[in-house]
Order: structure tokens, then sequence, then C-alpha cells
């Protein structure tokens, strides 16, 4: 009684438990969405329920009211708990007329709503019957009332418009239109016009259930209301400071910069302002020119004030004001990793950054990284090891060296040079020396669509060390060990992504694709492509280089369901990555692999294939499980339990195979009709603490169908552990997986 949150329920003050919204006739379109409009209008909502339990319900029975709006108590009451919703706090006749309102909004104006109340016990239900009746639909659209240059920018705009003759009367539509058509004569010249100062005019009376619909100005709208404006001065105090006087100013690109602290260059942040002198007033550019200046990373806040010129009317100045950043932060961070392959341990990032190194705004990022962690469970529980690294990134507010993508307005674009050296150490067992250089270019072609180019891309990599066990294992392995060999790559790698506009009752694809080609321009150099590779390849200080490509797609898709609280996200991905010329085997860090808390959830990180493969057991040898052809598939139904405390089911498919045949490795190799049978796949349940500001997510779940069983037993409902958490695996980590 306590679990389903009843504890306080009576007959006679029943919990309100369900509701329902019945049509008698139904809208003649948009019936689903109309109907998701209806239910949300239902307040206060059910409590959510759990397979019949009201668990934060209970929880909140249970803890004794908090003295105060602070501390654990509240915590678990309030925020985490919910209270318990009777049915005497609903207001049925209210939300009647909150229907037929609605309805009324989508052109019913013949809607009628009623209500009917079941109660069962302490429960109580409800059923919304709602008649939509015949909708009424615009005969004829016209726009403006006159020949003037604001009424001929208003009739001009008609032909765009977003509705039509015959559509059926939406005050949605018709409130989004009137918007669009204000923001148009905003971005010409009207800087004080407003969505407000248009209105629709119906005329109802031409026909049965149709309207005549007339845009027009509002009668007495105030002159400066339907004002052209130019702008005249432009000032940009590009190192803004309330607490200081300007101590210089400066013409740049026809506008007038002035210098607080003379941090930047001012043709760096007047390349970033696309306001001019002279030209008409532009909502648009106004706003490009904050988000282009609040793209590079160095600024508090960047606002754009007018005022009036105070002898010729018609005319704004206009003042552009960017409040910087702290420009040497220093900064420390502590965290405690837990992964699902059993290791868990502490870890702390020391940091330094320059937000204005060459008087550019360039950015300058320093960190030093140490990590220790060890094998807390598993085969191999008390394994060791540590990461020691140092990185160093510049960020460059553009194009360098060349002045390319200016109209690139939705972002500023940036130079990207980046650098790193790292050991990594599983002691007893084998230690990595890495080092890492890049150069490229980052760039959004819009909001969203952007690009990631990197013209050099360089890393290094060595087994320093390896201990006895581990060669015996190498030289079991020799594919794997030329994988850890071949470790000096030079390449160039490009990303696209693109997603669609979000929406609260459209689903959102986002689409990226992922190249990367590295050890050609070595290769031409050493022997050209078309000569064959020696048998031992071609060396660079004495290195074998790799050459090979590398094939990224992915899409995911997430679709709002119901009011939009609920989700259901999904992700495709895929991975190829070809060795060739001097290669026979891909490196072992540009590999694929599945399993962890943002892949697989049921299985252990890079635990999975590749393909139907089972590594031997080796007696203190924990090898990661990789391949170089990867497919894996995810779906995700995201729900609100209360407050910031959200749940989610899902369900994960994939694995990771050989692109060459590896006897070492038996049934790792891809067979594109094997590779359905041979996916591994799991299920579970989420619990995500998502307080906006960041999310800690909580995933258990459990293999269903393992490739590496024999074939025909691969599901594992008949295969269970006899303790039930020995076929769960537990997830911890900071945001969602996808």
């Amino acid at each position: 009684s306590a679990c389903t949150g009843l504890k306080n329920a009576t007959p006679e003050r029943p919990l309100f438990a369900a509701y329902e919204v019945q049509w008698t006739t139904p809208p003649e379109e948009e019936r689903s969405l109309i109907t998701h409009e209806l239910e949300a209008v239902v307040r206060p909502a059910p409590n959510n329920s759990i397979l019949g339990m009201r668990p934060t319900v209970a929880l909140h029975n249970m803890v004794k009211p908090p003295k105060k709006e602070t501390g654990l108590r509240h915590l678990l009451k309030n925020k985490i708990g919910s209270a318990p919703v009777y049915l005497e706090q609903v207001p049925l006749n209210d939300i009647d007329g909150a229907l037929v309102n609605r309805l009324n909004n989508h052109g019913y104006f013949s809607a009628t709503a009623r209500h009917e109340t079941v109660v069962k016990g302490r429960k109580a239900s409800v059923v919304f019957i709602v008649d939509a009746g015949a909708p009424h639909r615009i005969r004829t659209i016209t726009y403006a009332d006159s020949t003037d240059t604001l009424n001929t920018r208003i009739a001009r705009a008609q032909a765009r418009a977003t509705i039509r003759p015959n559509d059926i009367y939406d005050l949605a539509a018709l409130t989004a239109e009137r918007q669009r058509v204000a923001d148009l004569l905003r971005n010409n010249g009207y800087y004080r016009i407003k969505d407000d100062h248009l209105v629709f005019r119906a005329d109802t009376g031409q026909g049965i259930r149709t309207m005549d619909l007339h845009l027009r100005v509002k009668p007495h709208t105030s002159v400066a209301a339907v004002q052209r404006y130019t702008l005249g001065r432009i000032r940009v105090h590009g190192d803004h400071d309330p607490l200081l006087a300007p101590n210089d100013s400066v013409w740049q690109d026809s506008m007038l910069y002035v210098n607080y602290l003379n941090s930047y260059r001012p043709e760096v942040i007047t390349r970033g302002v696309f306001l001019k002198p002279g030209a008409w007033y532009s909502a648009r550019y106004e706003e490009w020119t904050k988000r282009y200046l609040s793209s590079y990373g160095v600024y508090k806040s960047v606002t754009v004030t007018f005022t009036d010129d105070s002898t010729e009317y018609g005319v704004l100045h206009a003042d552009v004001r960017a409040v910087p950043l702290k420009r040497w932060p220093l900064y420390t961070e502590l965290n405690a990793i837990s992964k699902s392959n059993n290791f868990a341990g502490p870890g702390m990032k020391v940091g330094f950054k320059d937000r204005d190194l060459f008087r550019g705004a360039e950015i300058l990022n320093v960190d030093l990284i140490g990590r220790f962690e060890t094998q807390v469970a598993g085969a191999n529980k008390g394994t060791n090891a540590y990461e020691i690294s140092a990185k160093a990134g510049l960020q460059i507010p553009r194009i360098v060296p060349f002045n390319l993508l200016r109209t690139a307005r939705a972002f500023v674009p940036s130079t990207r040079i980046d650098l790193g050296y790292g050991l990594f150490r599983r002691i007893g067992l084998y230690g990595i020396e890495s080092a890492n250089a890049s150069f490229g270019y980052l760039w959004r072609q819009t909001p969203r669509k952007w690009h990631d180019l990197k013209l050099v891309d360089l890393s290094y990599s060595s087994l320093y060390y390896s201990s006895d066990v581990f060669n015996v294992f190498l030289d079991a392995n020799p594919t794997v060990r030329r994988s850890f060999e071949e470790q000096f790559i030079l390449g160039t790698s490009y990303t696209y992504t693109v997603s669609t506009r979000p929406s609260r009752n459209k689903g959102t694809l986002l689409t990226s694709f992922g190249i990367d080609i590295a050890g050609n321009s070595l290769s031409a150099l050493r022997g050209g492509l078309s000569n064959p590779a020696p048998e031992e390849g071609y060396r660079l200080f004495g290195k074998r280089f790799s050459q090979f490509a590398r094939f990224r797609p992915e899409l995911r898709y997430s679709q709002p369901l119901g009011d939009g609280r609920s989700q259901l996200a999904s992700r495709i991905q895929v991975g190829v990555a070809l060795p060739y010329g001097n290669s026979d085997v891909v490196p072992y860090v540009r590999q694929f692999f599945v399993g962890g808390t943002n892949s697989l959830r049921g299985f252990r990180a890079r635990s999975v294939g590749p393909g139907t493969y089972v590594p031997a057991q080796q007696t203190g040898v924990l090898i990661d499980q990789t391949g170089e052809i990867k497919f894996e598939a995810n779906l995700e139904y995201r729900f609100p339990i209360a407050g910031y405390i959200k749940g989610a089911l899902f369900t994960d498919a994939g694995n990771v195979w050989l692109v060459n045949d590896d006897p070492e490795r038996p049934g790792g190799v891809f067979d594109l009709q094997k590779a359905v049978d041979e996916l591994a796949v799991d299920a579970g349940f989420g619990i995500r603490f998502d307080a906006e500001v960041i999310v800690v997510r909580l995933d258990m779940a459990t293999p269903l169908r393992r490739p590496s069983l024999p074939i025909g037993d691969r599901w594992t409902f008949d295969d269970l552990e006899p303790k039930v958490f020995d076929n769960i695996v537990f997830n911890i980590a900071i945001g969602y997986p996808f």
C-alpha cells in the first residue's frame, strides 16, 4: 500500500490516477497533435507510476516535512519525491472550458467538452469527452492597406506566406506568420516595429464556416514604430570595463573602436561587427554581431544598444559592448572514474588558460593530467594502471594564414593547433608512450552545419615496456603485435555534421560523416603509391608508418512524444578502417570497439568481438577487443519521473569485425551474410539526475544476445547466472550517451 502511494487516499478522497481524452467527432487534421495538446491542458497531472507503483509519492509520504526549503529532507520530500495528487485538486469544469478554448484556437468554434469520473477503491480516473465539430477555413488572404514603403514591404511578404487559402484557421499559425512578417520588417530598417503592431482582421460573413483574412498595421500605431531607420555612428567597445573610463579610440573599418585595457587589436574585433554606418538597421545583423563575437570564447557578454540621433530623425547610433572574461584563469579538477570494465580510481587535472595570447583573441590551453585506476572486480581484480599526460591547444579566431570564410556569420571560423604527450602504464603488463600534434580548421556554415578539418594529424605511439606475460600474448597474436607496433600516423581528417531545425512536435535528425586518411603523402615520398611496399614496409625515423583510410558515418534521431517531455532517441554508428599500401593492419589506437557506458551498456568496455571470437584465458593479461569494421545501433525511450529525475528504457546492438582473416582470432573476419547473426544485444533501465547544468546517469543493463556463444544458442534468456546482479552491468557516467 505504501509503495503504491495510496497511503493517505480514501474512496471519499481518491487519488487522481489517470485520465483520457476521447473524441465523439475528432479534428479533420492533425488529430494526434491536437490530442497531445489537449492532454497537456490537464493540470495538475496524475503522479507518474511504474508498474502500478508510485515510488516518488511513497517517498514524499514517508519523509517528515522539512523545517526549511533546503537540506536533505527537503530534497527527498519535494525534489525527488512528489506530493500525491487527489481528484479534489483537479478543476474538472475549468479543464472542460480550457479544452474548448484550445479547439477554438485551431478553428473549431463549435467544439464542446464534458467529463466523466470513474472511482475504483482509492483511485479515480477521468474521461474527457470532446466533440470538435466542423472547422472554419480560410477563403482569401490579403496583405497591407496602402502603397507606402512599409505597406509595400508587407505586401511583398505574402509571396512566402506560411498560410494559404483553404487552410483551417489556426491561431498559432497566424501568430507565427505575423512574427515572420515583423522580422522581415526589422531586418529592413524598421527598428521599433513589433509583431503586436500587426493584426489579422477576420471577416466571417462571406460564407458558412469560412473567413477572409487581411493583414495590416494596427490603427493608431505610433510614428516611431513605422519609421525606417539608418545607422549613424558605430562605436565598438572591444574590451569594455564598466568601472574604467576609455583610454583611447581609433577609427577602424568605418567604426570607432574604443579601448579600455588595450587587450585586442581593433581589426580582430571589428571584423565580427556586421552593422555598418549608413546602412539600414537590421535585426539579423545585430544578432549576427552578438553571436559572432560571443563565439570567440573570450567574452563574458556582448550587447548592442541603440540611441536616436539628437539632430536627425530616423538615424540610430550603435554601441557594441563586449565585456571580456578573465584573461589568465588557473583551474584544477579532481575526479573519480568508474568504468564498465571494472576499473575505478581518482584523477586530477591542472590547467592554465590565456584568452589573449597575441592580442588577437587567441586562446591557449595547457593541461597536466594524471589518473590512477585499479580493477575492482573481475578475473583480473587488482590490476593497476596509471596515466600521465600533458596537452596544449591554441585556438585562433580566423583561418590561418588566409582570410577566408568572412561570410560565415553563424560563428567565428577558427584555426586549431594541438600538441600532446602521454604515458600509459598497465602495471605488470605493458606501457605505451604517445605523442600527437594536429593543425586544422573548425567552422560553422550555419547554426546547424559545421565542418572540422585537420590538415595535419600526426601521432606517434611506442610500446616502451612489455612484460614477459604480455610478450607471450603478443607472440601468440602477431596481428595484435603489429597493431601495437605500427603507430606512426601522419594523415588528414575531415568531419561534416548537419542537423535539422529543433521542433517541439517534429523529430530532430543529426547526420555526421567523417573520413581519416593516413600515410599517403609519406608513401608517395618514399616509393610512390603505385609501387608495392617492401616486405618490412617503408620506415620514417626508423619506425614503420601506417597507411589506412577510415570512414565514420553516424545518424542520430530524436522524436518528442506526447506533451514533449518524453522522447524517443536513436543512434546508428558505422565505422570502416581499411589498411593498405605500407600497412596490413590498422593501428591499435585507430581501431573500433563496442561496449561500455556510451556504447553497448550490457557489456564491459571493449569486451565484444571481433565477430564471434572468444579470447583465450590469459592469466594477468587484459587486452581490449577491437576491430576494423564497426556497427552499432542504440534506441532509448526517455521519460520524466519527478522533478529533475528522469528515467530511460533502452536497448543496444552492435559488434566489431576484422577486414582480413586472423588465424589467431577465429570468427573475427567480417562476413555480410553472417553479420546480423553476430550482433551483440542488450537492454536495460536507467535513472538520470538531470539538473540542466549537469546530468549524472546510472544505467543498468543485461546482455540479451552474445555472439561468442555457439550458433542457435546466442540468446541468453535461458543462460542466466544464479545471482541476479551477476547478470547486470552497472554504468555510471556524466551526460547522456548520445
